[in-house]
């Protein structure tokens, strides 16, 4: 794996969970080709929280496993209730 840091690591993160969503911060270590230790999901984590703060990611809490995806997916969510209620 090449050296991934700051900017260029929230990036690839957001690139897998556009990918791959729903994902959990171990699931997107995986795709890295990192090792899935405490140090490095917490590291991902740092970038779910900095994706959700910059809206581009939802997240939720299922027991103690966290859950990202892209907002875009939450925008066609809405769209399909509209057209579901219009029926």
């Amino acid at each position: 794996m090449i050296s991934l840091k700051g900017k260029n690591l929230n990036k690839k993160v957001y690139s897998i969970i556009r990918e791959s969503w729903p994902i959990h911060p171990s699931g997107v270590c995986k795709k890295l080709g990192i090792e899935t230790n405490v140090s490095n999901i917490s590291k991902i984590k740092y970038h779910f929280d900095v994706l959700k703060k910059n809206k581009k990611i939802r997240t939720t809490k299922v027991d103690r496993a966290l859950i990202g995806w892209p907002v875009e997916i939450e925008r066609l969510r809405v769209l399909h209730d509209f057209i579901r209620d219009m029926e």
